[in-house]
């Protein structure tokens, strides 16, 4: 078992993110550790108080108080696993690892998501309450307002629904940007999802000497999908890519499609099941391989575990499958839907402007249901490609139910603004060189927060991860403590009269 105590500085950080990773925090299901943050502010002396949705903030009040920083994390996760790995998210705790890339140590976990996204922030604010109360840590003039956020992985629900009375101040530090950078933008997001009636008949196995298979993309690099432009592959999308060409070419049977975990993921796994003629297994199977190997090409040195597997499944008792007019309107929809970046900033080189992902298919009993997730930097845009799929399903002629599942702005950048001079200069005298500044193709509760704070100043930072939402997703050690150092220097600064 790793010791998470050794790792580094701040010591009381790599305390709480080990209590963390023991407690169960998928989106929508953070009440567990909400009572632990309560709990610990309870033990410091400081009041918690709790809104409608679920937020929580915690209040660290000064006798001289003349301004106050919001300093902002979200308690929910992204729980991910590969398809081969037993964990129950609802009860069993994430199990850490240490690897070494690039003679860096990072943190990650054993075949699931790890939370650093944003369990770094949590343990942030709760040293940051730690050290106040052991009077390592002290500010004269600046009162903290700790805020502690639900469902940001869901729907941005908790920063959303924020009850407005529960925190306010001057400035805000969202703790949830882990690109060695400061930010001081970012995308704004559309998602929603689609149930297309699932009409079936039942077929006659013997009669027509069908034999049921399962086809598996699995082994993709994945990750949030904020990051598709950086050339991973999309496993639902090569899944139906083989099953389009599959459904022009031969007589099949589709039973089910399956894939993704979340709406805002890049599919790693995607899976499905149909019936072809016996004596044609070995002919489709040749088929299969030849398409997927001419695939694969195209991600050469970006996908290198990507692999597949066709299996016949002589104990697979569900005869029911899609009638062939679904079949074929469901396939050719799945064909052509866009996926990936749709379009980059005409004036920032490589910062990606429209994007779409379809995070997520199953296969249910009376229906199937496809989750999408849209970003842009222009609200204009994103509403933009959410019609063009719209209008992809309604030439579809399928049966279905469209559900939108809610929105969030884009946060336009303040070159101008006055935090971010300060967080600017205080790194300059830190580290001797500048920071970068980023807006990010991604979405961050500050764009909420700053609509519902009147004139708040924000900006984000956090520690440096990568492979966000997906079982490759890991913490750079080192970073935890110049992120720490940063964070305290900055507050520091702000203190000053």
């Amino acid at each position: 078992m790793v010791n998470l105590i050794d790792l580094g500085q701040p010591k009381e950080f790599w305390e709480y993110f080990k209590q963390i990773l023991e407690i169960p925090r998928c989106s929508r299901n953070e009440e567990k550790l909400r009572n632990f943050v309560k709990h610990e502010a309870e033990k410091f002396g400081f009041i918690s108080e709790v809104d409608e949705i679920g937020n929580i903030a915690v209040k660290i009040p000064v006798v001289n108080q003349k301004l106050k920083c919001v300093l902002q994390c979200h308690m929910d996760m992204v729980c991910e696993k590969n398809e081969d790995v037993i964990h129950d998210f609802s009860k069993d705790p994430i199990r850490p690892k240490i690897i070494e890339i690039d003679n860096e140590k990072w943190i990650t976990a054993e075949g699931t998501t790890l939370g650093a996204d944003n369990g770094v922030g949590v343990c942030y604010l709760l040293t940051l309450m730690k050290e106040i109360f052991c009077d390592e840590l002290k500010f004269d003039r600046t009162g903290l307002d700790l805020l502690f956020t639900v469902r940001e992985e869901y729907d941005m629900g908790g920063a959303k629904n924020i009850d407005p009375n529960l925190v306010d101040g001057k400035y805000l530090i969202n703790l949830d940007s882990g690109q060695k950078a400061i930010t001081i933008g970012c995308t704004g997001g559309i998602g929603f999802h689609t149930r297309v009636e699932k009409k079936t008949v039942i077929i006659d196995r013997g009669q027509f000497n069908l034999q049921p298979i399962t086809l598996s993309i699995f082994g993709l690099v994945g990750g949030h999908s904020g990051r598709c432009n950086e050339g991973q592959a999309h496993a639902i999308n090569i899944l139906c890519q083989i099953l389009w060409k599959l459904n022009k070419k031969y007589t099949f049977h589709l039973n089910k499609i399956h894939g993704g975990g979340a709406a805002n993921a890049i599919p790693r796994e995607a899976n499905s099941i149909f019936f072809i003629k016996e004596h044609q297994f070995e002919e489709i199977r040749s088929c299969i391989l030849d398409i997927f190997n001419e695939i694969r090409k195209l991600y050469d040195g970006i996908e290198k575990n990507m692999n597949i597997k066709i299996e016949k499944l002589d104990s697979f008792t569900n005869n029911e499958v899609l009638s062939k007019i679904v079949q074929d309107k469901l396939l050719d929809l799945l064909y052509i839907f866009p996926n990936g970046p749709i379009a980059f900033h005409p004036k920032i080189n490589n910062l990606m402007f429209t994007s779409t992902n379809l995070g997520k298919i199953r296969t249910k009993d009376d229906h199937i249901k496809i989750r999408w997730l849209h970003r842009s930097l222009s609200k204009y845009y994103n509403n933009d490609i959410y019609e063009q799929i719209l209008t992809l399903l309604e030439f579809s002629g399928l049966e279905k139910e469209n559900k939108y599942r809610g929105s969030y702005p884009p946060w336009k950048p303040d070159f101008n603004s006055k935090l971010l001079k300060i967080a600017q200069n205080s790194y300059k005298e830190l580290f001797n060189e500048e920071v970068d500044i980023k807006i990010i193709h991604g979405g961050l509760e500050a764009t909420l927060l700053i609509d519902k704070i009147p004139e708040i100043d924000a900006i984000a930072f956090g520690a440096n991860s990568k492979g966000l939402h997906s079982p490759d997703e890991r913490l750079e050690i080192k970073s935890v403590e110049r992120t720490w150092i940063f964070l305290k220097h900055l507050l520091n600064k702000i203190d000053e009269p």
